[in-house]
């Protein structure tokens, strides 16, 4: 196959790139792909990083959108919106920042953009162009919903909601939130030390008179906020009768004392909590759905006694030169049918769910969610349709 290019022709791609000492498998790629040898050869003489097509802004050259948004401070998914829709680069480029300039104002502070809003709360500009322009809801409520649903990025850290985050730095989500909605950044919100609020509304506990509910929670590194979320749910019981309950769930849990318990975990698993049944699955490789299945199906008391039934849950298999295997696996190993039938069978051979097999679920394990339940005198979900029965 000739190639010309810059007015000579070579014999083939691989002399081309010997020629000017670029990668040959990478060049191949890109002619096969019917680039223009002059762009396969920029790309490959300049090592131009990402894929797709190759954009020029200002004398530099890009194959990736996000690239160049990054380079000239824009959102990347909103550039591309422009490259699509605009004759030239520089036509994008122009539009996208004019898209930028239109300010915002969010709880008494102007932002330069949603894009400048998104960087200063940690939140993802496409999801707060989604809430304002699909959902037609106001900045106000998607910044809130996002906030609380939402991966934030603070710091160099992700944190999947708002709850975890205020965990992670010993303070109350409350007072963050109420901080944000008087203009604060979130860094100010969750950096500002905490002041006494003046309120007055004496509580006894363990001996000692604490001034009001906020400072009570705040010496026990409890959040308010949860303990009255689970008061909600306590018919007839009080704030303070429900804060000694979640500090008892803490407790038996064991929670570090000097960490803000801000949520109820699913479960603790070996020493590590877990805010979700998925969050464990996950490590596991599998979804959240069998778990659930079987634990209703064979009625078991809580999660962690589905875990050891489902841990010696074993599969009938066949022996093989190759150990234990399973019908379907002897067949990929090209066993025959009359071959595996005259193999040795074993009703109970191999585990069911094999990567269950790692954990210890009697060692410094508990179903959290569900001693909470017992605390707080709820039926579990699963078992509500059987009492009504």
């Amino acid at each position: 196959m000739t190639v010309t290019y810059q007015g000579e022709t070579y014999q083939t791609i691989k002399s081309l790139a010997e020629a000017y000492q670029v990668d040959y498998a990478h060049l191949r790629k890109l002619l096969k792909e019917k680039w223009p040898v002059e762009d396969a050869m920029k790309i490959c003489r300049d090592r131009i990083p990402g894929k797709g097509r190759l954009y020029e802004y200002k004398g530099k050259y890009y194959r990736s959108p996000k690239l160049l948004a990054e380079e000239n401070g824009l959102p990347w998914n909103s550039l591309s919106h422009f490259l699509v829709r605009c004759d030239s680069v520089e036509e994008a480029v122009q539009r996208c920042r004019e898209q930028q300039e239109n300010r915002v104002i969010l709880w008494g502070r102007e932002y330069q953009s949603r894009y400048e809003l998104a960087e200063m709360f940690g939140l993802s500009y496409a999801s707060i162009s989604y809430g304002m322009n699909c959902k037609k809801m106001s900045l106000e409520e998607v910044v809130r919903e996002l906030l609380k649903r939402e991966p934030i990025q603070f710091e160099g850290q992700t944190y999947q909601t708002i709850v975890e985050l205020c965990a992670n730095y010993q303070v109350q989500p409350c007072n963050v939130m109420e901080r944000l909605s008087q203009g604060k950044t979130l860094y100010e919100a969750v950096y500002q030390p905490v002041r006494n609020n003046g309120k007055v509304n004496e509580m006894e506990y363990e001996g000692r008179i604490f001034q009001n509910a906020a400072i009570l929670c705040r010496e026990y590194y409890i959040s308010k906020i949860l303990v009255a979320g689970q008061k909600r749910y306590a018919e007839g019981k009080s704030f303070l009768e429900c804060f000694r309950l979640v500090k008892q769930l803490r407790d038996e849990s064991g929670w570090p004392k000097d960490q803000m318990f801000s949520f109820i975990p699913r479960c603790k698993i070996e020493g590590v909590f877990y805010k979700k049944l998925s969050d464990f699955s996950r490590t596991i490789g599998m979804t959240d759905a069998p778990i659930t299945t079987y634990k209703s199906k064979h009625n078991c008391y809580d999660l962690i006694e589905t875990l050891q039934k489902m841990q010696k849950d074993r599969i009938p298999a066949y022996r093989t030169e190759y150990g234990l295997l399973t019908y379907t696996q002897a067949w990929k190993m090209h066993y025959s049918y009359e071959e595996i039938k005259a193999l040795p069978y074993i009703k109970e051979g191999i585990p069911r769910y094999p990567k269950l097999q790692e954990f210890d679920f009697e060692r410094d394990s508990m179903d959290i969610l569900r001693r909470c339940e017992e605390l707080f005198g709820r039926k579990p979900k699963s078992r509500k349709r059987e009492a009504g029965r």
